[in-house]
């Protein structure tokens, strides 16, 4: 029994003479056992490079091994077959029902416990103190110590209430995988594999207290005992001056294992020392020997000589870095030779850069394999069950439901035998009722999400969900309750058509009640009556399995299998998520199953039994097997183990990732390390050694290629923020003075141009400039010419080369649309005026945004209004007026006035929810506040309320809304006026016109101008007409128009003001906007009282009665201009729209545009940067007296064509 060391410096050939010594000695004494020993994830590697290297091709005495299947082989030898071992996912389902039995006692970490992962932290933690060899009696003796903090102190209590609980639950009935080292310990005695072999370690950089204690058992048993270390040879082996050596790990683990030697008499050989790799690894690549023999060294030497091994790029941002890469391994490939498998791509942050690599080789043709294990938390299969028993859990909530249905395997719970027999029974399928036709069927179904396979639901699925969420939404179902009842009410948008309206009811039925049905087992196992988890768990297996499952997950890895690769070098962009669909089934049944043995008796509410299944879902991992020997590596610095690489890329070298920030989620802090570390219990290193041990294993990447090694940072993240690079940058330009950083052009460049997808983004560059080089006219030919890129090389050129037209859809289609007798309400004429294209969308081809049933703006303008006419209306019918009406009444008939308008309100069903509920006790207070301000303003007036809510929409014989605008052409505006006041004269009557708005709408000459802005004049043009009649002999004018906004206002003050300042204050607030006839004889009609400034009408009077100039007036001649052109204005848009102007073209005026809050900007592709699209930008005449000069200029020129 004998103790070896073999040290060397990284590259050294340390491996190369273990491989080779032990098949010689293998070969000379064949009845010898020889274990290699590796980490877990080099085991496979290595021994592929075993039988490579013999010249038989097999290895009948030599056992390549990592720790964990050296205790499998001792097992199976010794018979021990009976052994359960807890992995990692078990260990989170026990310690999250050791959690629930133990929150009581848990007073710090008992706050924590549902947050997602904290169970895996704490399973962390208790795993990495079985590794450290600390039990629950070394924890105690620690929390004895009288020089223990009372934080800490309170925090091990916890840890140490759950590691006993552990301890308890699974005590007899299971093992830890951190327990199977210490069980060989125990049994490593009677292996015969072990007594009188040969042991090698190879690739590791130390190890645990459990993996030492292992050693001082197997160091007496075994013939020899070989332990490769890196370390810089002109190093002392045996010395070190502390964590901050680069080499201080090895030196650590030398004195370790010479302790463990001389306590157990064994024989320390002389070690194997060997010469560093210049004549080895960097035969061909000087500098990077010079590196290895000086990086991180205290005292480094300089490289004065020009620098062609290595090299440092800056890029814009992780997709150019990785673009750079992939550039520079098919450059590499076509001119040195190499192979995709030499090269490695290795990063501080997998996770970032990961996301961008299939993307991008794929572009460059490279295959790839990320070395990375993949959480199955978000796979659609686990999305599917947490949303299933979400949906149980939440009372078939809007968001759990429709979460369960697009998580893109419920779609055959819709589909299967309710589409079909809805074609059965009714004739036709879902077709017939709006759904798709067989062309965008096939389409949607070949349409791939980011795997190559559709999201797991077909046309018809999507087409079924999509409906029902619909109605859903519009109608607010929520609970099974109403899940349970039939649903008959129809959506607005179908109430037109009957028949398609009880066929689509028949549709919706169909789904809804097979959804219950399948869920009704679920919801009696995990209601009020306690059932068993096993049974729980069962059921819902049984739920999975009746909806086929497993076979959708096998088509999804087919088809993930069998999808189209890209055309160079066999590039499989899907493989990875094929791997996933092939193990996720089997991996949710061993959860099940682990479940059921560790838990299957006990009982448990809904929520808690979803939380363990959390637990173990967060747990379980998906190990990616390489799907090919020669493709490109891509890892992580500590993790990945690279052998064999010519050119290693170093991407990420940023700060923050070289080194790794230190993490701020661990339950132990570094200083609570350090105090147990205090009383001898050591653990992991923490965030102070890890920053030298990142540097040890960024010596060891770096020192990997044997032929060149480049280095890339980035200047800004995904997000846009700047960032720093690594110190490591610095430190190679120190060694390197003659190292030029590099900073290379976007990948549109020319040398971008490496494969046919890759020479895309030069095509696009190149088709936005004028002037086009030969590159891209000759690139452009190509891509015509080949038969695989031609149709998408027409397509690019043909939208680079789209000019936007505007053309009408013509006459005969619009009157198809619209009829030759127009019925139009003044605000499909604004939004005509605003854009054709968004009048064309909403009345030519009847959009509408989505149905929902929620309080909007629309339902509050609503009651707002329905309140105000029935307060009047009770006015008109009593003998009060608004003269003499007590403020007792009025308070009453208000509260009774809201009461009718929110039981006629269509959405009344929104005020169920707690929000709608407060908002309506605001807007009681506002319609009182509204009431009060309108009472006043009558009141110190003569003007009287003559009507309310007045119609005009049925008035054919109403002039002002009839116009003929062709022979054949006619169109009526329908509309109603909220307010009509009037105040008679001997032979005139004066009319004033009151619109009531929910929002803040102001008056604008300029807007009416524009048509922007018709609806007072077109209702003050009604409202004269029916005054005329109602008053025949007197003439009706124009008194005023206004918007009234509807608001309870806060006004600003000191905090001293009387109540009636503060009265005045909200009264001048709330004076209407719009127009008032400058006559004196109407405004003083309207405010008696007037002098100074109104607080009723926007009227000021000077000193000596006549008006300021920041009055709001016109003259009865203006009003009649206005007039005049509104009507010239409404007949132009009338025959715009029936000639079929359909045109894209918004208006702009004053930094407004039609587009601001217009819902269909992505549907009409407005983009002002193609030609042909532009806003209309509008004239802005300098003042009222302009405008109007405008309007008569405009009329004029019409009476005159």
């Amino acid at each position: 029994m004998s103790l070896q060391f073999v040290f060397g410096n990284s590259g050294s050939g340390k491996s190369d003479y273990l491989y080779q010594s032990i098949l010689e000695e293998a070969e000379r004494e064949p009845e010898k056992n020889f274990l290699l020993l590796v980490p877990e994830q080099f085991t496979m590697q290595t021994q592929r490079e075993l039988v490579w290297r013999q010249p038989n091709h097999a290895i009948m005495n030599v056992d390549v091994l990592s720790f964990v299947r050296l205790a499998y082989r001792v097992f199976d030898d010794l018979g021990m077959q009976d052994l359960v071992i807890l992995e990692e996912t078990g260990k989170n389902l026990v310690l999250r029902k050791v959690a629930e039995l133990k929150k009581r006692e848990l007073s710090v970490l008992g706050g924590n416990l549902n947050k997602m992962g904290y169970i895996g932290e704490i399973k962390s933690l208790i795993s990495e103190m079985a590794q450290y060899n600390i039990t629950p009696e070394d924890l105690g003796a620690f929390l004895g110590a009288q020089d223990v903090g009372d934080t800490l102190r309170c925090k091990m209590q916890d840890i140490l209430t759950m590691y006993e609980g552990f301890r308890e639950y699974i005590d007899g009935k299971y093992i830890t995988a951190e327990e199977i080292l210490t069980l060989l310990c125990e049994v490593a005695e009677e292996s015969e594999l072990i007594r009188d072999s040969v042991i090698v370690f190879d690739e590791f950089t130390g190890f645990t207290p459990i993996q030492n204690r292992l050693l001082r058992v197997m160091l007496p048993l075994a013939d020899r005992v070989i332990v490769s270390l890196s370390m810089d040879i002109r190093e002392d082996f045996y010395h070190s001056r502390g964590v901050h050596e680069l080499f201080s790990m090895s030196k650590e683990t030398v004195q370790t294992l010479l302790k463990i030697a001389a306590d157990a008499g064994c024989e320390v050989l002389s070690p194997v020392i060997m010469e560093p790799g210049e004549h080895r690894r960097y035969e061909n690549a000087p500098e990077l020997f010079f590196m290895e023999q000086n990086l991180f060294r205290p005292m480094y030497q300089k490289w004065r000589k020009p620098v062609n091994d290595i090299s440092i790029t800056s890029l814009k941002d992780p997709r150019q870095e990785l673009s750079f890469v992939a550039r520079e391994i098919v450059r590499l490939v076509r001119t040195k030779g190499c192979r995709y498998r030499d090269f490695a791509v290795v990063t501080g942050d997998v996770p970032q850069y990961a996301n961008y690599v299939p993307e991008t080789f794929a572009q460059y043709g490279i295959p790839f394999f990320i070395d990375q294990t993949r959480n199955i938390l978000f796979h659609p299969f686990i999305e599917f069950i947490r949303a299933a028993l979400e949906v149980v859990e939440f009372d078939f909530s809007y968001q759990s439901v429709f979460r369960f249905l697009r998580s893109g395997l419920a779609g055959r719970l819709l589909t299967e035998n309710c589409t079909e027999q809805t074609a059965d029974e009714d004739g036709a399928g879902a077709k017939a009722r709006g759904g798709v036709n067989d062309e965008d069927g096939a389409k949607a179904k070949a349409g791939a999400d980011e795997d190559g396979v559709g999201a797991g639901a077909g046309a018809d699925d999507e087409d079924v969900i999509d409906r029902l969420e619909n109605y859903v939404l519009a109608k607010g179902i929520r609970g099974r309750k109403r899940w349970s009842e039939k649903w008959t009410s129809v959506m607005k948008r179908d109430a037109r058509h009957p028949e398609a309206a009880q066929e689509e009811m028949a549709l919706l039925n169909r789904a809804r009640e097979r959804i219950v049905l399948a869920f009704e087992p679920l919801c009696e196992l995990f209601s009020g009556k306690k059932y068993t988890v096993a049974e729980q768990t069962y059921g819902l297996y049984e739920f999975i399995t009746a909806l086929d499952i497993e076979a959708q997950l096998r088509e999804k890895q087919f088809l993930l299998e069998q999808a189209e690769e890209t055309e160079y070098n066999g590039v499989r962009r899907n493989q990875t998520r094929a791997q996933e669909y092939g193990q996720i089934y089997k991996i949710v049944m061993d959860l099940f199953d682990k479940v059921t043995s560790l838990l299957g008796e006990e009982q448990m509410s809904i929520r808690e039994y979803t939380d363990i299944l959390d637990a173990g879902f967060s747990a379980a991992k998906v190990g990616m097997i390489p799907p090919g020997n020669d493709r490109v590596t891509v890892g992580d610095i500590e993790r990945t183990r690279l052998n064999h690489i010519r050119i290693l890329f170093f991407v990420g070298v940023n700060d923050g990732i070289v080194p790794k920030a230190g993490s701020t989620g661990s339950i132990i802090s570094q200083f609570e390390r350090e105090k147990m570390a205090e009383h001898h219990l050591m653990l992991a290193p923490g965030a102070r050694e890890k920053v030298f041990i990142q540097k040890f294993y960024l010596y060891l990447n770096l020192t990997k290629p044997s032929d060149g090694l480049y280095v890339t940072y980035s200047r800004v993240s995904p997000e846009g923020k700047a960032l720093r690079r690594s110190y490591l940058i610095g430190t190679l330009c120190n060694m390197f003075p003659e190292l030029k950083i590099r900073e290379p052009e976007e990948e549109t460049e020319v040398s971008a141009i490496l494969t046919p997808e890759s020479g895309i983004d030069y095509l696009l560059e190149g088709l936005w400039t004028e002037q086009k080089s030969h590159t891209w006219e000759a690139l452009a030919k190509w891509y015509l010419s080949d038969e695989t890129y031609h149709a998408k090389a027409l397509r690019l050129l043909a939208a680079s080369f789209y000019r936007y037209s505007g053309e009408p859809i013509g006459k005969e289609v619009a009157r198809a649309l619209y009829g030759t007798e127009l019925e139009n309400s003044v605000t499909r004429l604004e939004q005509f005026a605003e854009c054709a294209f968004a009048h064309y969308m909403t009345y030519g081809l009847g959009l509408s945004q989505r149905e929902l049933q929620e309080f909007a703006g629309v339902d509050m303008g609503n009651i707002y209004h329905d309140a105000l006419w029935h307060f009047a209306e009770r006015i008109r019918r009593s003998s009060y007026t608004w003269y003499d009406l007590p403020e007792q009444t009025r308070e009453t008939w208000i509260e009774e006035s809201m009461n009718d308008a929110i039981a006629g309100c269509a959405n009344v069903g929104a005020f169920d929810e707690a929000k709608n509920r407060y908002l309506l006790s605001r807007m009681k207070d506002t319609i009182r506040r509204t009431v009060w301000a309108l009472t006043i303003q009558v009141q110190k007036g003569r003007f009287t309320p003559s009507d309310f809510e007045v119609s005009f929409s049925q008035a054919d014989h109403l002039e002002a809304i009839r116009f003929q605008l062709t022979e054949e052409e006619k169109m009526r505006l329908r509309g109603r006026i909220d307010r009509v006041d009037t105040c008679e004269a001997d032979d005139k009557v004066y009319v004033k016109i009151i619109d009531y708005k929910s929002g803040n709408t102001t008056f604008s000459l300029l807007n009416l101008y524009h048509g922007l802005q018709l609806q007072l004049v077109v209702y003050m043009n009604a409202a004269l007409e029916l005054e005329a009649k109602k008053h025949p002999g007197k003439q009706a004018v124009p008194a005023g128009m206004f918007y009234y906004h509807i608001e309870d206002p806060m006004v600003d003050g000191s905090g001293t003001e009387s109540e009636e300042k503060i009265r005045q204050a909200v009264l001048e607030e709330l004076k209407p906007n719009g127009l008032v006839n400058d006559d004196p004889e109407i405004y003083g009609a309207m405010d008696t009282e007037l002098s100074g400034s109104s607080a009723v009408i926007p009227v000021a009077l000077k000193a000596d009665g006549s008006l300021k100039a920041t009055s709001k007036t016109a003259s009865t001649e203006e009003f009649g201009t206005m007039s005049d052109y509104v009507k010239e204005t409404v007949t132009k848009a009338g025959r715009r729209i029936l000639g079929g102007d359909v045109a894209a073209a918004p208006y702009e005026l004053d930094g407004r545009s039609g587009c601001d809050y217009c819902p269909y900007h992505m549907v009409c592709g407005f983009d002002a940067r193609i030609p042909g699209f532009s806003y209309r930008k509008l004239e802005k005449p300098d003042g009222a007296e302009a405008i109007l000069a405008k309007m008569r200029e405009t009329q004029n020129e019409e009476k005159r064509q």
